[in-house]
């Protein structure tokens, strides 16, 4: 499973880790995997007549979750538009934390149900903190926005710079909750993820037009391996 091998490898990685925190490094160089708060997302997408049934099994898995050591948070948001798909995110302590949920009971159960009704596997990426504000628990009424950001050409550096201004300016808007730019590991170097939260649709709208906002995909639009990809998603209580 790959859950479990990357989970591992992390683990094993983050021994040898001496940093305290994820810092810029050469465009062709790993970042270094930090033993703190490891990030999971796990992309669901079954088939729409089954909804109801992977909203169950995901809420069983998430309270199941939420029970063991190291969890931090564990929650479940369900794609706009397309309400088949969901994700599942999650914060553990450290690396140790998630490798050993990857073990757990819980785990195996959820993988198993959803095996008749998905599309796909399900896809789980691991992520370290880059730039984060604290967390904070989701309320129904915030709009979710994930976005995948994948560089291409050598230019994981550039992306780096880029996220600077748009972290400070987007941190200190009116109606942002929780904002998060994550780092994909071990295996992609120029792979990352943003978490965002705002506490209402014209807060998103207000972000998306923000100066910062937009200088930042105006500048990235030249090394993006593929298409900005910004989902909106809605907490599934």
């Amino acid at each position: 499973m790959k859950l479990l091998g990357s989970l591992v490898l992390c683990a094993g990685l983050s021994a040898a880790a001496s940093i305290p925190s994820a810092t810029a490094q050469p465009a062709n160089q790993p970042i270094p995997v930090i033993d703190g708060p490891t990030y999971l997302m796990t992309y669901v997408e079954v088939v729409p007549s089954a909804n109801a049934r992977a909203i169950a099994a995901m809420k069983e898995y998430r309270d199941a979750a939420r029970k063991e050591p190291g969890a931090m948070y564990a929650d479940i948001y369900q794609e706009q538009g397309q309400l088949h798909r969901f994700v599942l995110s999650e914060i553990w302590q450290n690396r140790g934390a998630a490798a050993t949920h990857a073990h757990a009971a819980a785990t195996a159960t959820l993988l198993e149900t959803l095996q008749p009704i998905e599309l796909g596997p399900a896809d789980i990426r691991i992520h370290q903190a880059h730039s984060v504000t604290p967390p904070k628990a989701s309320s129904a009424n915030d709009i979710v926005v994930i976005s995948h950001i994948d560089v291409a050409g050598g230019n994981t550096q550039n992306l780096i710079n880029a996220f600077a201004p748009l972290w400070e300016g987007s941190r200190k808007e009116a109606g942002m909750v929780r904002y998060e730019i994550l780092d994909e590991v071990p295996a992609h170097v120029n792979h990352f993820r943003s978490f965002e939260e705002w506490s209402n649709l014209a807060a998103f709208e207000a972000h998306n037009r923000a100066p910062h906002t937009q200088t930042y995909r105006t500048t990235v639009l030249q090394w993006l391996g593929t298409p900005f990809d910004q989902r909106l998603y809605r907490l599934v209580n």
